[in-house]
């Protein structure tokens, strides 16, 4: 859910060009994503041992870094040649989804494991057409009836994913203040937008922002679906089923 304080019947939260710009990005990023991992993962560390071998003043010679043939600069071109090409290969596949695996690894890479049963709550909320995927008409439809939910009853677990991953830009597994105030400024406005930033990085109950650590402050996946999660039960408990409920169960215990 956005974290905003909301009231039913009250103004429609659009969605901005550059949220529908970074929604794409993550679906993008997500199809396919237990494929890729472990290549971005393998062409990350073979970056690295490259950059490495070509600091000046090595002359592309063995060293201390350099733990077997294997890890020659030739081999290493080679894998990373071959690398991108399987990567091009999977992200231009005429149909772009998204499957339970990949639902599962990119939960475990923002350090939440979930059970098989857990991913396939996770796929229903948002695989209509119930064909076991999500495609991008499905993912968009999801995002959308979140961020204008007004009664705080939408599904969401899969929502929290996406939204903290459009925040995180650098793929860090990491959500900073100056991520995410570039993305709520469109959405909710200055006023808003503060009081969304406040709740996330700061306290309980608007206690204050303690800025520490890259971009002026950083939390991580479970911080940020922990504070969602209690700022949804407070949109339910806003909304008119909510308010109904609540006088309800008042009348009952004081009978």
């Amino acid at each position: 859910m956005p974290i905003e304080d909301s009231k039913e019947g009250g103004p429609t939260v659009t969605i901005t060009a550059n949220e529908l710009k970074e929604l794409r990005r993550v679906f993008d990023q997500l199809c396919f994503f237990a494929e890729k991992a472990p290549k971005k993962d393998r062409l990350g560390d073979i970056q690295s041992k490259l950059i490495e071998i070509r600091r000046p003043g090595n002359g592309y010679s063995s060293n201390d870094y350099l733990h077997d043939e294997s890890d020659n600069l030739a081999a290493l071109e080679e894998e990373q040649c071959r690398l991108m090409e399987e990567m091009e290969e999977i992200e231009s596949r005429p149909e772009q989804f998204i499957r339970p695996q990949d639902t599962g690894i990119a939960m475990k890479s923002l350090g939440k494991r979930m059970s098989k049963r857990e991913i396939q709550d996770l796929m229903w909320e948002v695989d209509e057409k119930v064909d076991g995927v999500i495609d991008w008409e499905e993912f968009h439809l999801m995002f959308e009836r979140n961020v204008k939910d007004t009664s705080g009853l939408e599904p969401s677990s899969f929502y929290h994913m996406v939204q903290f991953m459009i925040y995180d830009r650098d793929n860090n597994g990491k959500v900073s203040i100056d991520e995410t105030m570039n993305m709520l400024y469109g959405r909710l406005g200055r006023a808003k937008m503060e009081m969304t930033i406040a709740k996330l990085f700061g306290g309980d109950d608007g206690m204050p922002i303690v800025e520490i650590g890259y971009q002026g402050g950083e939390i991580d996946f479970a911080h940020y679906l922990r504070v969602s999660r209690v700022e949804q039960r407070k949109l339910f408990g806003a909304s008119e089923l909510g308010r109904n409920l609540s006088e309800k169960k008042k009348k009952s215990n004081n009978k």
